[in-house]
């Protein structure tokens, strides 16, 4: 095990959960009592095919969009103690999952680090990881920020490319001439940040629709960006994209 310990890198993570309006305060609270951790809530937008609104919770469109920064060492814990706090194993209720940081201000990481080290969170964590054969099923979520005039395009397209659902934020384009002249482009201040989780494989398919459909050389000027989940509870194993 001392080995194990000394390999094992202390770092921050992101934590991503979308849920039910009135489940913030019990999300952070089971939060906090696991480890110290940092949060963030913003109102979000969810939309799925119609045979999926039951199924993911999405007949309640509002939801809450909560980030929180957490330990890694923490994660198998803050995620279960979440799973048991708001009940995520059942349908409807709404998904979490955890996101690897580049980078993240010292002071900050020091305060979520304090949290006490156990060395049998490495075990912990390890037990939580997915197995071989199901890695190849791994999820991604796919952001796209896109003018609010083609979010139903976007929705359509990735739909019709393997998503089964999204969550829609009203986002601004703000002080952005700089980039827009390198670019070679103009982006409407009025835009949805449209967040998709979908398994692995149909990340591309996705991403592609997405591009042809509205990106940045038509006038949906869609900025196109994926980033990888490490750990999801919530709905089940997101079953592949069968009705």
């Amino acid at each position: 095990m001392a080995k194990k310990t000394l390999d094992f890198e202390k770092r921050a993570k992101l934590l991503v959960c979308i849920v039910k309006k009135g489940s913030v305060m019990d999300l952070t609270d089971a939060c906090r009592e696991t480890a110290v951790t940092l949060h963030f809530s913003g109102i979000g937008y969810g939309t799925a095919k119609s045979n999926y609104m039951s199924y993911l919770g999405l007949d309640e469109i509002e939801k809450r969009v909560v980030y929180a920064l957490i330990p890694n060492y923490c994660e198998a814990r803050v995620l279960k103690a979440i799973n048991r706090r708001l009940k995520l194993y059942l349908i409807g209720n709404g998904i979490a999952f955890t996101i690897p940081l580049s980078g993240i201000s010292s002071i900050v990481s020091n305060a979520i680090l304090s949290t006490p080290f156990r060395e049998e969170t490495i075990t912990e964590n390890s037990a939580n990881s997915q197995p071989e054969k199901e890695r190849n099923k791994m999820h991604e979520l796919v952001v796209a920020v896109v003018n609010q005039k083609f979010t139903d395009k976007v929705l359509d397209c990735s739909r019709a490319a393997g998503a089964t659902g999204a969550t829609i934020l009203h986002t601004r384009s703000v002080n952005n001439k700089q980039a827009e002249q390198l670019i070679g482009t103009t982006f409407t201040q009025e835009t949805d940040t449209i967040a998709i989780l979908t398994s692995r494989e149909y990340k591309t398919k996705i991403m592609e629709a997405i591009r042809e459909n509205a990106g940045l050389k038509t006038d949906g000027g869609a900025v196109l960006f994926s980033l990888p989940v490490d750990s999801l509870i919530g709905i089940g194993r997101f079953e592949d994209n069968n009705d």
